[in-house]
């Protein structure tokens, strides 16, 4: 087991946050000098400290130091870094499905190499519930993972263990990807747009609900290049060259931000947003965020624990203006599956929504429903100066949990059965299907 740090680390050199990224119930940091700091839930050693402890407040991540790390993102329940310098990527968490990319399910509690990608040079990785996607400088995509709908985009609903590359991409150079549930979604350097796998709730933007196993172009959206795409849990975004946001799949919460709560099969243009320029978007579990070329940031859909930002805890179908503190503006936003995290052009890093595992970095458990300064890890607040340490060997080894330990029903929903662990061999995923998370 890991042992914290007796101490702040005051003599650490002065970092500043560059990037951000919220998973299921945990939240992570990339600081200037490759550091990584991780925080919230860490029963599947997602925060990779070694121990399957959360964290209330930011932690040092030392398994990984002098790695150069230049990219962090979050799953449901896993993490992957990737050093530009050595050419890796590196991942820890909970493993079922093969969603690590190590050849096997099993959890790892500090940060492993994924070998299969070794020696490649990595774009973008973008990691969903139980599965995740690289992208190669060159366009290529591999992936790994829970593959029962096919959102691996290999043909087949087979779950891989290791990378595999997406041979239909043969010819197509892929500038970004996003991973949602059990869907996925990319765009191309010629601007078109794909989506594959679960596609019950139109979230493939393939004008019916059905699955696909390979990627498939949507050919709904005329005249419009696309450059971003986002996955929320069953819904995805996507905006074009021109600065239009939109969005389809699922919208039982608002998500979609249309002023309803009907699906869309196809891609629909966000009509409330049409006259601002959109920069950044991204999804959470049921709720969406996006962020004007301006810096202004709007959310929409599910809001039970104040994960929209906007001072209270209704749901809201059409998008609705945060406000930070001072009007800073922000320049990235991150959703998980219940929290928002938000890092302004000041250097200041703001959190809200589920708070209850500690991913809201505050040092306590309360929701929250304005943006809240992580004091810690912002410019206004410490600066980075006095972050505490995981002290924890990069060799150290895996810790079993017991499954009984971690199922548990998605809120709203009743359970069928629980989720089998990596055998590839579900056709569908009901809306009774199990998932583990803390409510």
């Amino acid at each position: 087991m890991a042992e914290e740090g007796s101490g702040a680390d005051a003599a650490a050199p002065d970092r500043e946050v560059l990037l951000i990224s919220a998973g299921a119930s945990h939240s992570v940091a990339l600081l200037s000098g490759s550091d990584i700091c991780s925080w919230g839930r860490g029963e599947d050693g997602q925060l990779g400290h070694g121990d399957a402890e959360d964290r209330l407040l930011p932690t040092l991540l030392c398994a990984l130091d002098s790695r150069s790390i230049v990219s962090v993102t979050c799953g449901a329940d896993h993490t992957t870094a990737y050093s530009e310098s050595d050419e890796q990527v590196y991942s820890w968490g909970w493993g079922d499905f093969g969603r690590l990319g190590h050849g096997n399910s099993s959890d790892v509690f500090t940060p492993q190499p994924i070998k299969a990608l070794q020696r490649l040079k990595i774009k973008q990785i973008a990691c969903g519930d139980s599965h995740c996607l690289a992208v190669t400088m060159n366009g290529e995509v591999q992936s790994w993972g829970r593959n029962q709908n096919g959102q691996l985009g290999l043909g087949t609903t087979d779950d891989s263990l290791v990378p595999q590359k997406i041979q239909a991409f043969q010819g197509i150079c892929v500038k970004m990807i996003a991973a949602g549930a059990e869907h996925t979604a990319a765009v191309t350097e010629d601007g078109d747009l794909y989506g594959w796998g679960w596609g019950r709730y139109g979230n493939l933007g393939l004008a019916d609900r059905n699955d696909r196993l390979t990627p498939e172009k949507v050919t709904s959206i005329k005249g419009e290049n696309m450059v971003l795409v986002a996955c929320g849990w069953r819904h995805t975004i996507a905006v074009s060259s021109s600065g239009n946001l939109y969005t389809y799949g699922w919208s039982k919460y608002g998500q979609l931000g249309h002023g309803d709560f009907e699906d869309h099969l196809s891609p629909h243009l966000l009509e409330a947003l049409k006259d601002s320029c959109i920069s950044q978007i991204s999804g959470g579990w049921r709720h969406t965020m996006a962020l004007t070329s301006d810096g202004r940031l709007y959310g929409w859909g599910w809001n039970k624990f104040g994960q929209l930002g906007v001072g209270d805890n209704d749901d809201h179908c059409s998008p609705v203006q945060v406000k930070l503190p001072e009007e800073q503006k922000v320049k990235q936003i991150s959703c998980g599956w219940r929290h928002t995290l938000a890092l302004t052009e000041r250097g200041n890093v703001f959190s809200w929504g589920r708070g209850t595992s500690g991913q809201l970095g505050h040092g306590d458990i309360l929701d929250r429903n304005t943006p809240k300064m992580i004091e810690v890890i912002s410019k206004d607040g410490l600066g980075c100066k006095q972050i505490e340490s995981s002290k924890v060997a990069p060799s150290s080894g895996k810790i079993w949990v017991s499954p009984s330990e971690r199922y548990a029903i998605v809120p709203d929903e009743t359970a069928a059965k629980p989720s089998t662990r990596g055998n590839g061999n579900d056709t569908s995923v009901p809306e009774t299907d199990v998932k583990r998370m803390r409510v």
